[in-house]
């Protein structure tokens, strides 16, 4: 009977804290401005997945090479990783909202240009380059003014919170935009989803309207002029590099060239190896995006994450392991579970290396850092035409294997050399 009641008190206790754990995440709700920022991001990211799938689609059709498909899906990510880091620099010298909310402007006028071009018949494949490529410009300079505006909102001891909701809504973007985009491609071809695309980047663009703005810091306007401007990305280099995480951190994140193989590859396998069509391809988007969001929300749920450093590297191998099996799956099913495990361990990993970053550097250095670190995620972009031409030359298969082995093994090193990296709690 004692032993009955022990435990029952025990497992009252770990009910009531899970509760309060809960109640503490929800918390970050009441932060003025943070609803409308997560459902200005939730259409940004819908929006982008959008963009992607009926590009990747169009380009297969139009040229049916996937190096060609992961050369247009890169040009966004080519401009990021050129040009986050002055939007870093932007992001700590401005308003936060100001400089999102005029590059969410730009992305949205983009996209009704390309929309017009894709229904009129006469899109060519240069056209997406030279749009793509813009598309990244606007996302450059505005995107770490978007990351960093989070702890303005919530502050600091929230942030896990806000990033684990602010992916979890993200996510839920990604996927139910990847389902509709799917049944649109099948149902009225590439002009219907890149109308709906435009759409959805007019309330990523209306949401910061309802998002607070605060001023910069009067030693971060104290300057003008491009000199000052190079100077001070130059001083967040410098930072970057003298600080071990925040350096090491940003290694683990250039990880991300190994992500981007597998995207210009989904449409190739959808199409030519489980034969699913635009629809399945819809599917297996949307699948990525579920596991995903199943992610954010048990991290939300959490409250924190113990030993972020150890789930960095733990899920990368995780991801790493689902795309050598979704290489070689040839059952629609299974490639949807091994992707939707991928999504959910990719959302440990972002939000943990994002979640160290924000926490680890000092104030006046965060929009710069984050500049970098969008720059360093960008690589996506190489990893979408490196995947593209293994495919090409060896197979779809053999890129996944091939960029599954490089990911554990970029991991790795970056554990084994960081003594803060393994210790990052």
């Amino acid at each position: 009977m004692v032993d009955s009641a022990e435990t029952n008190i025990k497992a009252l206790a770990k009910t009531t804290g899970a509760i309060a754990k809960f109640k503490t995440s929800a918390a970050v709700f009441q932060a003025s401005g943070f609803s409308w920022l997560l459902a200005a991001n939730a259409a940004m990211f819908a929006g982008f997945q959008m963009r992607n799938m009926g590009q990747a689609w169009l380009v297969l059709e139009l040229t049916d090479s996937a190096f060609l498909v992961g050369l247009v899906n890169a040009m966004p990510s080519m401009a990021l990783l050129l040009l986050s880091p002055f939007g870093g620099v932007l992001a700590d010298r401005y308003s936060k909202k100001t400089v999102a909310f005029r590059g969410r402007f730009f992305v949205m006028l983009i996209s009704f240009g390309v929309a017009f071009l894709v229904s009129s018949g006469a899109v060519l494949v240069w056209h997406l380059l030279i749009t793509g490529f813009a598309l990244g410009v606007a996302f450059a300079l505005s995107n770490p003014a978007s990351q960093t505006i989070v702890m303005d909102i919530v502050g600091r001891t929230r942030m896990v919170s806000a990033v684990s909701l602010n992916n979890t809504v993200s996510n839920l973007g990604v996927m139910v935009g990847s389902a509709i985009g799917g049944v649109l491609l099948a149902t009225y071809g590439n002009a219907a989803i890149f109308w709906l695309t435009a759409g959805i980047y007019v309330v990523a663009w209306v949401g910061f309207f309802g998002v607070p703005g605060k001023a910069p810091s009067q030693s971060a306007t104290g300057e003008a002029g491009w000199s000052s401007a190079f100077s001070q990305m130059s001083d967040g280099l410098k930072y970057a590099w003298r600080t071990s995480r925040v350096k090491w951190l940003l290694f683990t994140l250039t990880g991300a060239m190994f992500w981007g193989v597998v995207q210009p590859l989904i449409p190739v396998f959808a199409r030519d190896i489980l034969e699913v069509g635009p629809s399945g391809f819809g599917a297996l988007i949307a699948a990525t995006g579920a596991g995903a969001l199943a992610g954010a929300l048990v991290i939300f749920i959490a409250g924190n994450l113990p030993k972020k450093g150890l789930l960095v590297i733990l899920s990368t191998i995780v991801i790493a392991i689902c795309y050598s099996l979704f290489a070689i799956s040839e059952v629609f099913a299974v490639s949807l579970v091994v992707l939707a495990v991928s999504g959910l361990a990719g959302s440990v990993w972002m939000t943990s290396i994002f979640t160290l970053l924000q926490m680890t550097v000092d104030e006046e250095m965060r929009g710069r850092v984050m500049g970098l670190a969008m720059s360093a995620a960008m690589l996506l972009g190489l990893g979408f035409m490196i995947g593209g031409l293994l495919a090409d030359v060896y197979g779809p298969r053999v890129a996944l294997h091939v960029s599954a082995g490089l990911w554990i093994l970029w991991g790795l090193i970056a554990y084994w050399r960081s003594p803060e990296l393994r210790n990052a709690n």
